[in-house]
């Protein structure tokens, strides 16, 4: 067997170091399973030469620094997760066919992770960071040296294609945490019913415990739970590298190894801790994901408080859920940047449907043709989520940063130390001084004294917060045909602001990339105000008086000329939001207007030069300019024209491309 091995590492294009892993893992499975006993000492060593080779094997063995031999260990659409020795890569690859388990031969140039994050939406290059990818791979070549026969991309794909969009997007995000986007899974992430079941495994629990119970009909359980192991373990292929899946399967595998052959020699604490710590070692950057965290805190916290809440079951169930949802709040937080006040009951609630579905699923995931009653009870679930909707309302909050963090979890254990030891009075003292944490966080005081003027990074398009106090006004939404700026951005950045309603919202022009956002906008905040090019100026929003100095262009037939430019005072600064008006209206607006108050100026059509004359920028002599545009864009905005008249007029130039969402604000003023 071990020679065996050696040729096989060979084969598969490893170098020694690889070879060297495979022949220590096959020696501590011999020992372990050959021998019944064996010497401590011998153990140990084995042990070791393990952890070593181990190590050996992330030094990178490449022809030259252009390429790189490795293995494919994680795969989407159009890229996939490539590790050469350690070293882990983000490659771009269109509609390509491999798989995770294929090794490759890559060449190419490696260069830094650029990706453009719009505000407030999912940062792709911080997610990468925390698998411990730092940088890309620009293909030239790719050789393959090991086919892997699984086909596990496309073994989901096919499972998949028995669905319609929306039982794919249930089943699919269960069971693969990829099932793409639909209405009705867009209602269970608004109520926060998704991620912590995705996080936790609960459903792979349950499909084991149903195995469990099926075997055990014609098994010892010795073998019912072991042969269980063994089938969950197939599907456990096709969902790595989902960590939320391996976690279950190892414990499980873990536990029935102390239950068995160590005769319960090991707390599950002791368990459950060494295997944690075993994950850390083999890939520190786990430490970083919250399945990671979730994973293994909320079972540790769950066994703490196992005693906690009485004798009665029902109140005993009752305070560990509480206690966990404490502990979850953060991430939830963070990840909404809202709380939804009946989220724990429709958790309680909604946890055993999901877990259902997660169950049949897997049974049609291992050909037991019950499909159609798989999509019964998605149809079921569809309708439970149009009753439970409205049920979604809850403060919003701001990200928590590292310091507030450290603090409610600072408050969190000490709670938790004293409940465990029983001393009432510190526990009431430390939940009390949690809950007003969160309820502090939740008040919006600071949109009650201040106001501010947000340029927001839509990508390629306007979009402009102006909020005088509690009173909130937005020129352009933004708009991509490729993504939807209203939910991955702009709402929320809203949220994070703190803001319930829009009183006013003003679009410039009906180009795509100024209203596009709107239609989606609206179905999650209310407008109490519309205004564009056909509206009366002026425009009154709290102190805010808005006006309009294009009234030049309403006969045009170019959408451009018709285009609002807004002017107002805010912060103690004078804006003005120029739209796309071209050249030809700001001479209009010269030759009728004496002069024009002008702090901030929202540079014209992203910094075109068919705006922004020179003329135009000596009337109006900015301190700062502003230019909404999207990095790398296919126009070439901002021009190097408009990029020469504003340094020629010593004017500071501020890019939300370069930048990111850039922010005025004045407290009580």
């Amino acid at each position: 067997m071990i020679i065996f091995l050696i040729f096989l590492s060979f084969w598969l294009g490893l170098s020694i170091v690889k070879a060297y892993i495979a022949l220590s893992i096959v020696a501590i499975v011999f020992l372990l399973f050959v021998y019944k006993r064996f010497s401590k000492k011998l153990s140990i060593v084995c042990f070791v030469s393990f952890l070593l080779g181990l190590s050996f094997s992330f030094i990178n063995i490449s022809y030259s620094k252009n390429t790189y031999q490795g293995l494919v260990y994680d795969t989407k659409e159009n890229y996939f997760l490539f590790n050469s020795g350690g070293e882990r890569l983000y490659v771009y690859s269109k509609n390509h066919d491999y798989e995770i388990g294929d090794i490759l031969t890559i060449q190419g140039v490696k260069e830094d992770l650029s990706f453009d994050t719009l505000e407030s939406a999912f940062d792709f290059k911080e997610y990468l960071n925390k698998k411990g990818v730092f940088h890309s791979f620009k293909l030239k070549r790719v050789t393959v040296n090991f086919h892997n026969f699984i086909r596990i991309r496309e073994r989901r794909e096919k499972f998949l294609s028995m669905f319609n969009e929306e039982e794919r997007s249930i089943v699919g995000n269960i069971l693969f945490s990829d099932g793409g986007d639909s209405e009705l899974n867009s209602t269970f992430k608004d109520l926060h019913l998704t991620r912590f079941l995705g996080a936790s495994g609960l459903f792979v629990s349950a499909f084991y415990f149903v195995l469990k119970f099926l075997f055990a009909l014609f098994l010892k359980d010795k073998y019912a739970e072991i042969t269980s192991i063994g089938l969950l373990s197939l599907y456990g292929i096709f969902t790595f590298p989902r960590f939320s899946v391996f976690k279950v399967l190892m414990l499980l595998l873990l536990k029935w190894i102390n239950k068995y052959p160590l005769k319960e020699k090991f707390s599950y604490l002791t368990i459950l801790g060494g295997f944690a710590l075993f994950c850390l070692i083999l890939n520190p950057f786990l430490a970083y994901q919250d399945a990671f965290i979730l994973g293994f805190l909320i079972p540790i916290i769950s066994y703490l408080t196992r005693y906690i809440g009485g004798k009665k079951k029902f109140k005993k169930s009752i305070s560990r859920y509480l206690i966990i949802y404490l502990f979850f709040l953060p991430f939830e937080i963070n990840y909404y940047n809202k709380i939804v006040v009946l989220s724990l009951p429709l958790q309680v609630i909604s946890t055993p449907l999901f877990l259902v579905i997660g169950v049949v699923s897997l049974l049609c995931f291992f050909y037991v043709p019950i499909y159609s009653v798989d999509k019964f009870l998605v149809k079921g679930l569809s309708l439970y989520a149009s009753i439970i909707k409205p049920l979604g309302i809850g403060p919003l909050f701001p990200s928590l940063n590292q310091g507030l963090l450290i603090l409610y979890y600072t408050l969190y254990f000490f709670f938790l130390y004293y409940l465990s030891h029983g001393f009432k009075p510190f526990t009431k003292l430390f939940l009390f001084a949690e809950v007003s944490l969160l309820i502090f966080l939740a008040l919006p005081i600071e949109n009650q004294v201040s106001n501010e003027v947000n340029f927001i990074y839509v990508g390629q398009g306007d979009c402009t917060l102006i909020r005088n106090k509690n009173k909130v006004a937005l020129i352009d939404t933004g708009g991509l045909t490729y993504k939807d700026v209203a939910n991955s951005s702009l709402i929320p950045y809203l949220k994070k602001k703190k803001i319930y309603k829009i009183d006013t919202v003003f679009i410039t022009h009906y180009d795509y990339d100024h209203y596009g956002a709107y239609n989606e906008l609206i179905k999650t905040y209310k407008v109490s105000r519309f205004y564009d090019y056909d509206s009366i100026f002026p425009i009154t929003m709290g102190d805010v008086t808005f006006q309009n100095y294009n009234k030049y262009g309403s006969n045009s037939q170019e959408e451009n000329d018709k285009s609002l430019v807004i002017g107002f005072n805010l912060c103690q600064k004078d804006f003005l939001i120029c739209g796309d008006a071209p050249s030809s209206i700001e001479k209009e607006i010269m030759k009728h207007e004496e002069a024009i108050a002008c702090d901030i100026l929202k540079v014209g059509h992203h910094g075109s030069n068919t705006s922004s004359s020179e003329e135009w920028i000596k009337y109006l002599n900015p301190k700062e300019a502003v230019v909404s545009c999207g990095k790398n864009n296919r126009f070439g905005h901002p021009n190097k024209e408009v990029i020469n008249v504003l340094n020629k007029y010593h004017i500071k130039i501020k890019r939300t491309d370069l930048e990111g969402t850039i922010k005025y604000q004045s407290i009580f003023n």
